[in-house]
């Protein structure tokens, strides 16, 4: 039996805001599984890409020991061999946006690691569905703990709607005609990038200017409802191909007390998440504005969306893991 004995973390380097959720559930996870962050430095990372670029990845790998086994966050699946998705590393793919005509290099890249985790339901299926030789396991996206809604604790809402995130063309088109039809109703979109954030109404005035995680968090437990709309159907996003994962913005906003509107596809992600159960789902504008009218005098249900969220907390993904690996006959040191 092999021993996962660490977790190996780029937060000395890496300091890209969507990376800070990342290092979020190793605090976590080295906390509930009591295993060590060894932080990689980026020296290391240098060295291995001078390996990668002069094609000496594969001879790298010959010379690796087999020893204790270590977990490693990976941003998004690529087909490149690199050095890091070694023998010794379980990996766990947290965007997957790669075609089928990519399968075979994909695999090759991962071949050497003992156990691949996908976050998502959906390309998990699509893995196994077409000749995937690799040692696949799904093992969802989570929230992390440390922002563990309280049910108890109601939050003063100053803001009707609010989109976060990259504005979906979908939603402004249907808020744009809900604001012609009632003049009552603004709503606040997100401009500028996550290092340059500022929040305006659609009549173009500043709300607020965002200055960082705690910030965003904070704006999010003002607004009342928001909407939310899985990658592969996001009309702003290009590179995210057909895949539909649920990802934690949805928790950002359920567990600071906000109303989600959503607009995703029946596949084994949002099944997995169980979404029809807790937000609704709609594809035109007379669905939407049913929704919208409903949720503007609803009130938010706490003790629904706590009991929901304590299913989805990065501490119960911990727990799995440990079953995960007994599958595959790695005990955690």
């Amino acid at each position: 039996m092999r021993k996962l004995s660490k977790i190996i973390s780029q937060r000395t380097y890496v300091k890209y805001p969507s990376f800070m959720i990342v290092y979020e559930w190793e605090d976590i996870l080295s906390k509930e599984l009591g295993l060590p962050i060894v932080n990689e430095n980026n020296f290391k990372y240098k060295f291995f890409r001078r390996f990668e670029n002069n094609g000496l990845t594969e001879v790298y790998h010959q010379f690796v020991p087999k020893g204790d086994l270590k977990l490693r966050f990976v941003m998004q699946a690529r087909t490149n061999k690199q050095c890091i998705l070694d023998c010794n590393t379980i990996p766990v793919i947290i965007d997957f946006w790669l075609e089928k005509h990519d399968l075979p290099s994909f695999y090759e890249a991962y071949k050497h690691c003992p156990l691949v985790l996908v976050t998502s339901a959906e390309v998990t299926e699509f893995l196994k569905g077409n000749d995937c030789p690799l040692q696949i396991e799904h093992w969802p996206l989570s929230y992390p703990d440390i922002y563990k809604m309280d049910k108890n604790t109601r939050r003063k809402k100053e803001y009707e709607f609010c989109i976060f995130g990259r504005p979906n063309p979908f939603f402004i088109r249907l808020l744009n005609e809900y604001c012609e039809k009632h003049p009552d109703f603004t709503y606040i979109h997100s401009t500028g990038t996550e290092k340059h954030r500022s929040f305006i109404d659609h009549k173009g005035n500043v709300v607020k200017v965002d200055t960082g995680r705690q910030s965003y968090l904070d704006m999010i437990s003002k607004t009342k409802i928001s909407c939310y709309t899985t990658p592969g159907i996001d009309e702003s996003k290009k590179t995210t191909n057909r895949f539909n994962q649920v990802t934690p913005r949805l928790f950002e906003m359920l567990a600071n007390g906000c109303f989600v509107i959503g607009h995703y596809p029946d596949n084994a992600d949002t099944r997995y998440y169980d979404l029809c159960s807790i937000i609704p789902n709609v594809d035109n504008y007379e669905q939407f504005e049913r929704e919208l009218d409903a949720l503007r005098i609803k009130q938010f249900d706490y003790d629904q969306i706590s009991a929901y969220m304590n299913r989805h907390y990065t501490s119960t993904r911990a727990e799995m893991l440990v079953n995960v690996l007994k599958k595959h006959s790695i005990s955690i040191l």
